[in-house]
């Protein structure tokens, strides 16, 4: 299902693309950070952890972009009590989602952008103690969205460094998982 919306995000936007063959390859990394409370004492936050991902945009007007981005967010552990063990919980989330972005700045030098997209979040949540009333991990893939704002600097003729921030929420059961993502990513034109 991932590669059929890839396929059909690259080739629309190669179809309605002024220029054809003009695509950037995104490489990312960065921080994010829930605010999910994930035990059952209350204010047991993860603590938020490493991100990294890839994308790959193709132009479909001047200052418009689509494409497909896939990441892995870890959203932390958190340490806790059972009442008659400790437990540690850690959330992470594979994520595949066509993007959206426009350019609302220059065609040249620094400039900002907004982004949006929706796809398929692959939520992981793993407990790991000794009380087995508490233990196990649970996966699901679910729908998620998110959406954000960034600005790029040219670093050189083919290469940009975008700097960005971005919400995202996934539908899951229960509350929402909602959190935020912090990342530096570089982009070749190819």
């Amino acid at each position: 299902m991932v590669l059929f919306t890839f396929a059909l995000v690259t080739a629309f936007a190669a179809a309605a693309s002024a220029a054809p063959g003009v695509g950037t390859l995104e490489m990312s990394c960065g921080y994010a950070k829930s605010n999910l409370n994930v035990a059952p004492a209350p204010n047991e936050n993860m603590g938020g952890s490493l991100t990294f991902g890839a994308g790959y945009f193709r132009s479909m007007a001047p200052k418009m972009q689509w494409g497909m981005e896939a990441s892995f967010d870890n959203l932390g552990s958190t340490d806790w009590n059972t009442g008659t063990a400790t437990a540690k919980t850690s959330v992470s989330i594979m994520r595949f989602t066509p993007e959206f972005r426009m350019n609302l700045g220059a065609g040249i030098g620094p400039s900002i952008f907004a982004q949006a997209g929706a796809g398929l979040y692959s939520v992981k949540a793993k407990v790991e103690t000794t009380d087995t009333a508490f233990a196990g991990d649970q996966t699901s893939s679910k729908f998620g969205y998110n959406f954000g704002a960034g600005v790029g600097f040219p670093v050189g003729p083919k290469t940009k460094m975008n700097l960005m921030g971005n919400y995202h929420s996934v539908s899951t059961s229960g509350t929402s998982t909602n959190y935020y993502g912090i990342r530096a990513a570089l982009g070749i034109s190819i």
